[in-house]
């Protein structure tokens, strides 16, 4: 099974992603994915935070600009940790095919790098 990296991005990778991809703000406290499942997109923490649990104990809290379940995402990998969004955060979602349409663009930018990087 894949341990979580989070990725940490930058402002202006940040606004990219926001261009791409839908937001959604959480107002109660919701599992993102379960230790064993493979994330079905990647979610870009955009205000508040995220917990990272194994066996219901909280191993690191992602704050916004942080990217996670992308290569599990990409390579169909479990991972070995739960994901659970606090109240009061907002997220951007990043499914496959978005994934793959920036891998795809023409002029590469540094989110295209980035996730080429993080998948091959």
């Amino acid at each position: 099974m894949s341990k979580i990296n989070p990725i940490k991005l930058e402002n202006h990778v940040i606004s990219e992603v926001k261009r791409l991809s839908p937001q959604k703000k959480f107002t109660s406290t919701a599992p993102l994915f379960y230790e064993g499942q493979v994330p079905i997109v990647a979610y870009l923490i955009l205000e508040g935070c995220v917990q990272l649990m194994k066996n219901k104990k909280i191993k690191k809290i992602l704050k916004p600009g942080s990217l996670i379940g992308l290569s599990e995402m990409m390579t169909n990998a479990p991972s070995k940790l739960t994901a659970q969004v606090q109240a009061d955060t907002t997220l951007c979602f990043l499914d496959k095919s978005t994934i793959k349409e920036i891998i795809h663009e023409e002029e590469e930018s540094d989110l295209t790098r980035l996730i080429k990087e993080e998948v091959s």
